[in-house]
């Protein structure tokens, strides 16, 4: 019986995810926004910085955003009672402060699909400025004598919320010079008098960072868990799914093109059968690591079952993903993984802005793949129309 893209396995897999996809896509025209992010940020996935150095990273402070609406409602509501309870023993400057300190609360937490590192806009903006402004609200107030001091350990629990470790292990310690700078720093003759005008704001900070990290820890954890395989250590299916949808959505929001390359390793059955599932495995694992060591942080590869691979290439035109599709396989072929002479075949497709429609480009890579695999296998194919009239 002659397979046809949908009868081979790679195509029954492409098929499953298809249907998976025509659930996740949102409809075309404006860009779809949830909570507030436009989904498909052209810049989410293109630039990393050391406070999200990971794709887990990124979706993690992305998807966080919206969730964290409410706190910065609270956060807003707490400056101005603050303000209001202290108005009649405080200047105006105070106020400045808590209406400066709003405003940023505000503005750190807006437009970052217009952010090319949103990450560090809302470091810098929300999280750095808020402890410059709680410190000089500090300092206005009385130093070591305010109450407020204590207030500098909100940031510390922003952090965590938001960011990786890193974003923690700068902040905490950061909140702790302010409070020493707006204590110790202001009056040091009424902290020696009252130390725990210094200690108790200091163990604040410290016991939230110190409740904070395991909780960011185990959260990033569960978080590579479900979206990385563990096997090969690419992303899976589960993490393929929402970003499909994304990149089709910026598409039609930046009219750049869209290539999706599959591939699949050749004769793999074959070697699962003579030398064992363990070579296999061993196999998998080294060739997905030759190709991973090709491409840039960007370039995403993904596991989507068995012995076949997707790379989504956003902003990639044909040139472009065939020339990365044929670097992959070159490096599969020089790598040897298991010590066999394994190879794998490649199928390219495109689409360019408003027209790019997942389901028919994940038909169309397939469509490419299995015409490279009836080619002679280790080689790479660009999706040609004639292709699904002749399969």
């Amino acid at each position: 019986m002659r397979l046809t893209p949908e009868r081979s396995p790679v195509g029954r897999r492409l098929a499953r995810l298809r249907v998976s996809v025509s659930h996740c896509v949102k409809p075309r025209g404006k860009p779809a926004r949830e909570g507030g992010i436009v989904v498909g940020d052209v810049h989410a996935d293109q630039v990393r910085t050391w406070l999200c150095p990971t794709p887990n990273d990124r979706d993690r402070f992305m998807e966080m955003q919206p969730r964290l609406r409410a706190a910065r409602v609270a956060t807003i509501a707490s400056a101005l009672i603050i303000a209001a309870v202290m108005l009649p023993r405080v200047e105006w400057p105070v106020i400045a402060v808590a209406v400066v300190t709003v405003a940023i609360v505000l503005i750190g937490g807006g437009d970052l699909e217009r952010r090319r590192r949103p990450e560090l806009w809302v470091f810098f903006s929300a999280v750095v400025n808020l402890q410059v402004l709680v410190a000089v609200g500090v300092v206005l107030t009385g130093g070591p004598r305010t109450p407020l001091v204590c207030m500098v350990a909100v940031p510390v629990a922003m952090v965590a919320t938001r960011f990786s470790r890193r974003g923690l292990i700068v902040g905490a310690p950061a909140s702790a010079l302010v409070v020493l700078a707006a204590t110790l720093g202001v009056d040091p003759g009424y902290v020696v008098a009252h130390p725990e005008s210094v200690v108790v704001p200091l163990a604040l900070v410290v016991c939230i960072a110190l409740y904070m990290d395991p909780l960011l820890s185990s959260d990033v954890r569960h978080r590579a868990n479900s979206t990385l395989d563990e096997l090969t250590g690419l992303l899976n299916r589960r993490s393929l799914e929402p970003r499909l949808a994304e990149v089709s959505q910026q598409a039609a929001m930046t009219g750049q093109p869209v290539s999706l390359v599959a591939g699949d390793l050749d004769h793999f059955k074959l070697v699962n059968d003579q030398w064992g599932h363990s070579v296999g495995d061993l196999v998998l694992s080294q060739a997905a690591d030759a190709m991973r060591r090709c491409l840039r942080t960007f370039e995403l590869l993904y596991r989507i079952g068995g012995e076949e691979f997707l790379l989504v290439l956003p902003g990639a035109g044909e040139h472009d993903a065939l020339t990365i599709a044929e670097s992959l396989r070159a490096a599969v072929e020089e790598a040897d993984p298991g010590g066999l002479r394994v190879t794998c075949s490649f199928g390219v497709a495109t689409s360019h802005g408003a027209d790019v429609a997942i389901e028919p480009l994940l038909k169309a890579s397939d469509t490419a793949l299995y015409a490279a695999k009836r080619a002679g296998r280790n080689r790479v194919e660009l999706f040609n129309p004639r292709l699904s009239a002749a399969a």
